[in-house]
């Protein structure tokens, strides 16, 4: 059985881990138009492949974000028409996908930079 003031912790964690993964979407946009710029006139082949990882390693993490989010979203609800429910198990897993996946982006923005650095 979970308190009220549990149960609301934990509406609110979820509110802060949307801002964060809203942030990391906004972070891998602008990364992206860093990978644009960047590429812009560049014809190297193996410059071209590692774009195109890039390219494609954010693409996959926006949907990683958005998989996430949504698992959010349904956890919320199930919280708000269930409060007595004793989500904590749950919630503990969305956590620790929520911690990983920001790791793998910040992890990804790092390389990227290191990327864009060396090529610069």
């Amino acid at each position: 059985m979970v308190t009220v003031a549990e149960h609301q912790a934990l509406l609110a964690e979820c509110d802060q881990w949307r801002n964060q993964l809203r942030q990391a979407k906004e972070n891998i946009n602008h990364l992206r138009s860093e990978l644009y710029t960047a590429a812009a006139g560049k014809t190297d082949h193996d410059y071209l492949k590692e774009v195109e990882h890039y390219h494609n390693q954010f693409h996959i993490q926006l949907i990683n974000v958005h998989d996430v989010k949504h698992a959010i979203k349904h956890h919320v609800a199930d919280a708000e028409h269930h409060p007595n429910f004793g989500h904590k198990i749950p919630h503990h897993n969305l956590e620790l996908q929520v911690k990983q996946l920001l790791a793998d982006i910040d992890q990804l923005t790092n390389d990227f930079h290191r990327f864009i650095g060396e090529t610069a």
